[in-house]
């Protein structure tokens, strides 16, 4: 069974235990089985490693990543920036909390996708509007990203611009989980003023 199928299974079932199984708080998922249902297939669901790529490149403030892994897995490596909320603890209410103030788009990912599908379910039928899984996880971030290289003799602007972009996302991946926890955040400052500085700005 491919991934989309997987998937798509996996977002009916999720879609009809919130109606059958409803959270003692009436009224907490607001979106239908069918609309979440109908999800399974909607690619308009589903963020590219290369989209993500560009948005922490220009750390793009409309977009919080969520990493739905165990924390130890997201503690040992994760993309730049994003959130640890693990899927068992997604409706937790000070996750809710959190996730709703955080506005703009949700992008959840795992290792594959199937534990972010379900993330992005919940987070649905919990009342957010914009939320996305990113296709593949963080196997087709390593994938697509991190080892991607460039063979041949000629390279078309597209081509090149794209390469680019996956290049500095992996330095920019690389370096960020090479600092300890505590240094991380201060890497995006840092960055900010370098780019100040080569943009003949000040500090």
């Amino acid at each position: 069974m491919n991934t989309r199928i997987r998937i798509s299974v996996l977002l009916v079932l999720l879609g009809l235990f919130l109606a059958l199984f409803p959270e003692e708080n009436p009224g907490r998922y607001r979106i239908s089985p069918q609309e979440l249902a109908r999800w399974a297939t909607a690619d308009s669901m589903v963020v590219f490693p290369d989209e993500v790529a560009r948005w922490i490149n220009s750390e793009e403030q409309e977009v919080t990543l969520i990493d739905v892994r165990h924390r130890e897995e997201y503690a040992a490596c994760r993309l730049p920036g994003a959130l640890s909320v693990p899927l068992e603890e997604i409706t937790d209410p000070q996750n809710e909390d959190l996730l709703r103030n955080k506005g703009g788009k949700l992008v959840f990912y795992s290792n594959d996708e199937e534990a972010a599908a379900a993330a992005q379910v919940l987070a649905a039928g919990m009342g957010h509007s914009q939320v996305y899984r990113m296709s593949g996880g963080m196997n087709a971030w390593f994938e697509t990203v991190m080892n991607s290289s460039f063979s041949g003799e000629r390279i078309t602007a597209r081509e090149n611009a794209l390469f680019t972009q996956r290049l500095n996302a992996r330095k920019l991946f690389t370096r960020y989980n090479s600092l300890p926890d505590s240094l991380k955040e201060n890497l995006f400052v840092t960055r900010r003023l370098e780019k100040a500085r080569m943009d003949g700005g000040c500090e």
